[in-house]
């Protein structure tokens, strides 16, 4: 029977702010008769989630993915709806949640950076009241884990990047979180670093069966490791399920740039595509300059490939061609873009 650890229902977060006019006249009217703003940061998300899951939570900025990590974890409250972790209210931050959670945001550090990494998590055993014998363990296991036992003694601030975060992970995890809430926590990073940081979270979560959440912009790290998606705009939920169903499993994209541009429902009767498979160009004034003409994309499987070219050079000239895999990031900037999650 699988075991649920978060619960989010219809959770609502609005925040108010002063509202301030230019000049000295918007500096009075503020001190005198303020006025106030609010805007709405999560707008009416559910969802749950089981436990050893790994699941990535897609969104732009402002899209409401920060907030959602901080009522879960207990950093704010929601102005509505209900959030569970581990069956506890995350926003009364019992002792008993607070050992059983850890939330790393990869723009904040979190230890003290005038320490060596090895007195800072010392100062963590003795908060979170870990038997020594299981913190030696502990602490050896993730620093061999994440190649950083020759820095343990090296003060945090004179850190690289890349080892800095490995130390905030090292420090998240001493007390062996449950649940773990991973804001953006490549960011910045190299692709070696953050490849390394990356294999090491799949270990972690695959054999401790920890329950991760991770927010990333880079869609390698959401590709990579994360078995579900949860996708915000505007701080609603607009998709839920596997990647792969997003990224459309055998499809791929087909690129043409054609001499004369042609009408998107044109193509769709000359080629039998769907309207909503077909990606076509703005119309454009046919300068001569077959270059300056965008392409149309096909997002179709294989085996329609030539097909579709055979029908596309019985009507037209194509000047260009190439076939691209879909991507998750591709489809991502599709969703933003139009609206739509198919």
């Amino acid at each position: 029977m699988k075991n649920t650890v978060i619960q989010v229902k219809n959770v609502r977060r609005a925040f108010t702010s002063p509202k301030k006019e230019e000049g000295m006249k918007g500096t009075l009217g503020l001190l005198f008769n303020p006025q106030f703003q609010t805007s709405e940061a999560v707008k009416g998300v559910s969802f749950e989630i089981e436990s050893g899951s790994f699941v990535g939570l897609i969104g732009a900025n402002g899209a409401g993915k920060t907030t959602l990590l901080k009522i879960l974890s207990g950093l704010i409250p929601p102005s509505s709806g209900e959030a569970r972790v581990l069956g506890q209210d995350p926003f009364k931050r019992s002792m008993d949640f607070r050992h059983k959670i850890s939330l790393v945001m990869g723009q904040k550090a979190q230890l003290w950076w005038d320490l060596p990494a090895v007195d800072a998590f010392d100062l963590l055993r003795a908060i979170y009241e870990i038997p020594m014998p299981l913190y030696k363990e502990r602490l050896a296991t993730l620093s061999e884990l994440l190649d950083v036992k020759k820095h343990l003694t090296t003060q945090i601030r004179r850190l690289s990047l890349g080892e800095r975060m490995k130390m905030e992970l090292i420090g998240a995890l001493l007390h062996w979180p449950s649940v773990i809430f991973l804001d953006e926590p490549t960011i910045g990073l190299d692709v070696l670093a953050a490849h390394k940081l990356r294999e090491f979270l799949k270990v972690f979560n695959e054999k401790e069966k920890s329950t991760i959440i991770l927010t990333s912009h880079n869609m390698d790290d959401i590709e990579r490791l994360c078995s579900r998606v949860l996708i915000m705009k505007s701080g609603e939920l607009i998709y839920d399920g596997d990647p792969e169903q997003l990224t459309g499993k055998g499809e791929q994209r087909l690129r043409v740039r054609l001499l004369h541009p042609a009408l998107k429902e044109l193509l769709a009767q000359q080629t039998g595509i769907d309207l909503t498979a077909i990606t076509s160009p703005e119309a454009a004034a046919d300068d001569g300059d077959s270059s300056e003409l965008p392409p149309v994309y096909f997002n179709i499987k294989k085996e329609q490939i030539v097909g579709v070219l055979q029908s596309l050079m019985s009507h037209h000239q194509i000047v260009d061609m190439g076939i691209e895999e879909q991507s998750l990031e591709t489809v991502i900037h599709r969703i933003y873009e139009g609206g739509a999650t198919s």
